[in-house]
């Protein structure tokens, strides 16, 4: 019996998660809705390898990001453009790879106190 129209195929949404297609740039590719791509991600046996897809994609955006600063036209507006999409996609970056682009936390236990002291370090 053949796939079914409605049946959607993960392997080909994590490759375009992976490519860093948004998910509405991948929903209308496979010719779905938003919300039925987000049904389907969601699904407790997909949901392992998507979360592994969003992870990898990180290093699309961090490499995005990279990219645009260097592609960058030397006009001001350009310059400015490009770091503003360069700082967007390392956050993208830091949302699909915390352990990876995110901010670095430090506990510091000093004194008499008992709780920690949180310590976020941005200096990689």
């Amino acid at each position: 019996m053949g796939a079914k129209k409605s049946d959607v195929n993960i392997e080909l949404i994590c490759e375009l998660i992976i490519d860093g297609k948004t998910y509405r740039e991948i929903a209308e590719h496979i010719g779905v809705s938003l919300t039925k791509l987000h049904y389907h991600t969601s699904k407790s046996e997909h949901s392992v390898r998507v979360r592994e897809a969003l992870q990898i994609s990180a290093d699309t955006y961090a490499d995005k990001g990279e990219r645009v600063l260097i592609e960058a036209k030397s006009t001001l507006v350009e310059v400015q453009r490009a770091k503003e999409l360069s700082q967007f996609y390392k956050w993208k970056a830091s949302k699909r790879s915390a352990s990876k682009y995110g901010d670095k936390m430090e506990l510091e236990h000093k004194g008499e106190s008992i709780a920690p002291v949180i310590i976020i370090n941005k200096g990689k």
